[in-house]
This record gives C-alpha cells, structure tokens and sequence, in this order.
C-alpha cells in the first residue's frame, strides 16, 4: 500500500512481506536472564545480565505449507522481519510452538512464537 507520511522523519511504515502468509503482524521482545548477588542483609551488591535472547511473535493469513507456514515446534524459522536491534543481532531463530485458527467467516490463521539465541 502506497503512505503518504506527514510531520517527523525517520519512522518506518508496515512490515515486510513473509514466505507462507500475509503478515498481520511481528513483534520481538529482547531480554537476558539475570543473576542478582546480595550480601549478609540482602541488598543487591552485584548484577550480571547474560544469554541474550529475542522472543519473536509473527503471525498472518496462511498461504500454504513453506516459509512460516511450514513452522513446527524446534525447527529453525527464517523471518524477513526480525530485526538486529536492542542486543540481539545474530543467531538462530528457533520455533517454540504455533498456533492456526480458523472460523466460517475469514481466512486461517497462523501464529508463531520463537525465540532467537544470539549465541547458536
């Protein structure tokens, strides 16, 4: 679809088109597991952030069975919509579980959550 975009400069339009469906809509959530040390009273004297980590959440009208429409829990997902941003640049993405849903009055559905490890 063609956007006209008026006011401030630098924000980006829509999504990038996906194998296997229509995309609706992406998000990526990136986080690190943290360890928290205490001394003799409890209060936190040293903080450690480590294995980076994005969970990816995509999801569209089902176009068939290749790309994401072909996703099952523990293959590896390629995404034209992951972004290298906010600490995770690299990696494989792998799929946690996948979600299709279908009514008598719209298209199927599908929705996929993975996770991207930074160090795999």
């Amino acid at each position: 679809m063609a956007v006209i975009t008026i006011g401030t400069g630098g924000a980006t339009w829509g999504l990038t088109a996906e194998t296997g469906i229509f995309i609706q809509s992406y998000s990526g959530k990136v986080g690190r597991e943290k360890n928290e040390v205490r001394d003799n009273v409890g209060d936190v004297k040293l903080v450690s952030y480590y294995n980076p980590t994005r969970k990816v959440t995509i999801s569209g009208v089902l176009l068939g069975a290749t790309g994401i429409g072909a996703a099952s829990p523990g293959a590896a997902l390629t995404i034209a919509n992951a972004d290298g941003n906010n600490g995770v640049a690299t990696g494989s993405i792998y799929v946690d579980d996948v979600e299709a849903k279908g009514t008598n009055t719209a298209f199927k559905d599908i929705t996929v959550n993975a996770t991207q490890y930074a160090g795999i």
